[in-house]
């Protein structure tokens, strides 16, 4: 900071200014400057007084009101990166880079009103559904949360915008899982050797993609794509656990949901703990589920290594991208007449027939599902294994043995 500033002539048309200013490690130091005039060499001292500030501020990392919104990105990634998941970095900084940046980067801090973050968000609403643009609030509400813990800006404009609602005219798509008559249509497809040539070649795409097994333990257990093709056989105990269940003591098998596979800017393909606390669960695994993990985990297959692996350059397994199954997914699907499908309905599948069981609560499909609530509750505890799961979706999953 500095102290008093006094002005003298020191020759005639040679003034100079001086003061006292405490530097940011502590230390007071002398500072002068020289200028024409008495006017001059002040204005030539007090510009000397602010460069130093700056650089002093520059040197802590800090933020001022004139910093940009941009800088103040850069800062708030840092944290995000020190603190939370790979997956939310590379998020952040996907949106961070491509839509916000873009249009409020170079706006100073101090510039950063109630009103032009509001028309910052509505330009997105013709762009973007509800969802993406209530994560796109959220950012940028953090970068300027960060702002304000700097001291840069009195208060965070984004808490006093107006909650984001759907689009006027916009129709929210229903969830749609698979019929029961779908399902069984499908899985006879992803089995079957046609006789035409062309079907059959799109079968062995799906077969070579792993998708017959890997379609049955995603309906079987309820897993995110990503949770899915981070599974490994120490997360299967198919000896199972002994619970006390309708009709008596069960032994119910279980797989642990322990991961999730996520591409990360610079990292590439990187397995890391579930997305939240309620996402880390134990699922009770129904028969046709555990009979297809038999037969899978009785290959040589090491403790870490994937449940459904691709195989690596190298030759050894590695991970498979949930963004290679899809792409296969999307080359079959129109086969069986599913063209709107994705990985993500056979886990709307799941949930759906969760809640068509009416002795199921809501906390029991929510901890099932590793959600923090499922429809309305979001108040009551999680994480308890309910292996009532297993013996509904045997029922509604594992089709009839035909009589022979």
């Amino acid at each position: 900071m500095p102290g008093s500033i006094s002005v003298s002539e020191q020759t005639p048309g040679r003034w100079v200014a001086r003061c006292k200013f405490r530097d940011q490690d502590g230390v007071t130091r002398p500072i002068r400057k020289h200028g024409p005039t008495k006017t001059g060499a002040r204005n030539a001292l007090n510009e000397a007084i602010s460069d130093r500030q700056r650089a002093g501020r520059q040197r802590a990392g800090e933020l001022t009101p004139g910093s940009t919104f941009a800088d103040a990105a850069v800062l708030f990634l840092a944290r995000v990166a020190s603190r939370r998941a790979d997956s939310t970095h590379a998020l952040y900084e996907f949106h961070l880079r491509n839509t916000i940046l873009p249009a409020i980067g170079a706006l100073r801090l101090r510039e950063c009103t109630v009103g032009r973050i509001d028309a910052f968000l509505a330009a997105l609403e013709s762009r973007y559904a509800a969802n993406t643009r209530r994560k796109l609030r959220s950012i940028v509400s953090g970068v300027l949360q960060h702002a304000v813990l700097a001291e840069a800006i009195p208060h965070n404009p984004v808490r006093d915008l107006d909650r984001i609602e759907q689009s006027n005219g916009a129709r929210k798509t229903k969830p749609r899982g698979l019929t029961i008559v779908e399902r069984q249509r499908f899985l006879k497809w992803l089995d079957g050797s046609s006789d035409d040539e062309d079907e059959r070649r799109k079968q062995l795409v799906a077969q070579r993609a792993d998708l017959p097994d890997l379609v049955r333990y995603m309906l079987g257990t309820g897993l995110r794509i990503g949770e899915a093709l981070a599974s490994r056989p120490c997360d299967v105990n198919l000896a199972g656990i002994d619970l006390d269940v309708a009709g008596g003591r069960r032994t119910i098998p279980v797989v642990a949901m322990a991961g999730n596979m996520t591409w990360v800017k610079g990292k590439g393909l990187v397995r890391h703990e579930g997305k939240s606390a309620s996402a880390l669960r134990l699922i009770p695994l129904p028969n046709f589920t555990a009979t297809m993990l038999r037969r899978r985990l009785s290959a040589e297959l090491a403790p870490e290594d994937p449940l459904f692996p691709a195989a690596g350059r190298d030759g050894r397994l590695t991970f498979r991208y949930p963004a290679n199954v899809r792409r296969s997914l999307r080359s079959v699907r129109d086969e069986v007449e599913l063209g709107w499908m994705t990985p993500h309905t056979w886990r709307r599948t799941y949930a759906t027939i969760l809640d068509d069981e009416i002795s199921f609560t809501d906390r029991m499909k929510a901890d099932l599902l590793g959600q923090a609530k499922f429809l309305k509750d979001e108040y009551v505890s999680r994480g308890e294994l309910h292996p009532e799961a297993a013996v509904v979706l045997d029922n509604a999953l594992n089709p009839p043995t035909e009589a022979k």
